[in-house]
């Protein structure tokens, strides 16, 4: 089985394991009743600029047997639909894969086993400390990375992926690693999210990737969005709930320009 070696670890977060548990103690904070949602949306930059708004969403969730996390493709690598059926080798320990759901999800007309996609991708590998420091038990994960926004390949793959949840016998979240807009100053940046998130609020898929495109909203996984959201209604999920949503202007004062974030579930 292929061992993917960490891409991004010691620059998108600790490569240290001992410092790597104290940020991740810190940042996960404790909440009196945990949610079992459908989905999550999480950022994926490094943790000094992403990292509270991903553990806000983090935090109010309960432990899965699996973890199905999208990821955009920032390299162009590999197939448009790529899912790796390999090890996360982590500063943590190895992060094994649910080979029975990645072999369901593998028979979608438009999915591809690859490798070469998930090479260098940071945007799965830095939800995995948070997966795996609030996972009970033997949990697993799937991992896919999505290069594509034809509507056809996205919700063909939507439908591979609900009826393999709904056949798994083992409890299932999906995990959309996204950015938001990128690199514009803080005021347009909060006004091309918003236009985002609306269309997320609304369950629709299809508006979100309109919106994105005509608005030239720079969201980097809205492919994965539109898969997740599409999957998330056939498996009954009604609603979308905003958790955290900021910019990097926040952390660094640079308000010229700025990386949007968001922390979401849909349930």
């Amino acid at each position: 089985m292929l061992v993917r070696k960490p891409a991004v670890a010691g620059l998108f977060y600790p490569d240290s394991n001992d410092e790597l548990q104290a940020y991740l103690k810190s940042a996960i904070k404790p909440v009196e009743e945990k949610i079992s949602p459908v989905a999550i949306i999480v950022p994926h930059a490094g943790y000094i600029y992403s990292g509270a708004t991903a553990a806000s969403v983090y935090s109010l969730i309960e432990s899965f047997d699996t973890y199905l996390i999208f990821g955009p493709n920032h390299t162009g690598l590999g197939a448009d639909i790529s899912l790796f059926d390999g090890i996360y080798e982590m500063p943590f320990g190895e992060v094994m894969p649910d080979s029975e759901l990645i072999e369901k999800i593998a028979k979608g007309e438009y999915v591809e086993i690859d490798y070469y996609a998930h090479l260098q991708e940071h945007s799965i590998e830095v939800q995995l400390p948070f997966i795996d420091y609030i996972s009970e038990g033997d949990y697993r994960i799937a991992s896919i990375v999505v290069g594509t926004h034809n509507v056809a390949k996205l919700y063909s793959t939507a439908e591979t992926i609900a009826k393999a949840i709904k056949e798994h016998n083992r409890s299932v979240l999906m995990v959309v690693s996204s950015d938001m807009n990128h690199y514009e100053d803080q005021n347009t940046t909060l006004i091309k999210d918003n236009k985002a998130i609306e269309a997320m609020k609304n369950l629709d898929e299809n508006e979100l990737l309109r919106v994105t495109q005509a608005e030239g909203i720079t969201m980097c996984g809205v492919g994965s969005a539109y898969i997740a959201i599409a999957a998330a209604k056939m498996l009954g999920a009604k609603r979308f709930v905003e958790v955290d949503h900021r910019t990097s202007g926040e952390v660094n004062g640079d308000f010229d320009k700025v990386v949007g974030y968001l922390s979401a579930y849909i349930e």
